[in-house]
C-alpha cells in the first residue's frame, strides 16, 4: 500500500478548497441535466408488446411441433417393436429406467462434485 502524504490545510483554504469542490459538482449536474432525454410513447411499448407475444406464440409453436413428431416417432417404434419384436419390447422397457436412474445419480453427484 502506498503512503499518501496528508496536506492539512487551515480552516480558510479548507473552506475555499470546499467551495470550490460545491461549485465544480455543480457545473457537472447542470451540464448533466442539458442532455435531451427520449422517452417513447405509449405506442412504442404497445407495438413491443405484441411483437414479443408474436414471437413468443411462433417459438411456443415450433416447440409443440417438434415435440409431437418426435413423440409419434418414438410411440411409433414402441408399437411396432412390440407387435413385430416382442423381446425388443422387453429389453426397451427393462433398459429405459435403468439408464433413468443412472444418469439422474451421476447427474446428482456432478452437482454434489461441483457445490463443495
Amino acid at each position: 500500500m502506498k503512503k499518501q502524504k496528508v496536506v492539512i490545510l487551515d480552516n480558510e483554504q479548507q473552506n475555499n478548497h470546499d467551495l470550490d469542490a460545491i461549485h465544480e459538482l455543480q457545473d457537472g449536474l447542470s451540464k448533466v441535466d442539458q442532455f435531451p432525454v427520449y422517452t417513447p410513447d405509449l405506442q412504442w411499448f404497445e407495438n413491443m408488446v405484441i411483437t414479443e407475444k408474436e414471437n413468443n406464440r411462433k417459438k411456443l409453436r415450433k416447440e409443440l411441433s417438434l415435440f409431437l413428431i418426435i413423440a409419434l416417432f418414438i410411440l411409433s417404434g414402441i408399437i411396432v417393436s412390440f407387435y413385430q419384436l416382442p423381446f425388443v419390447f422387453l429389453f426397451i422397457q427393462i433398459i429405459t429406467p435403468i439408464f433413468i436412474v443412472f444418469y439422474t445419480i451421476t447427474g446428482l453427484r456432478k452437482k454434489v462434485k461441483i457445490n463443495e
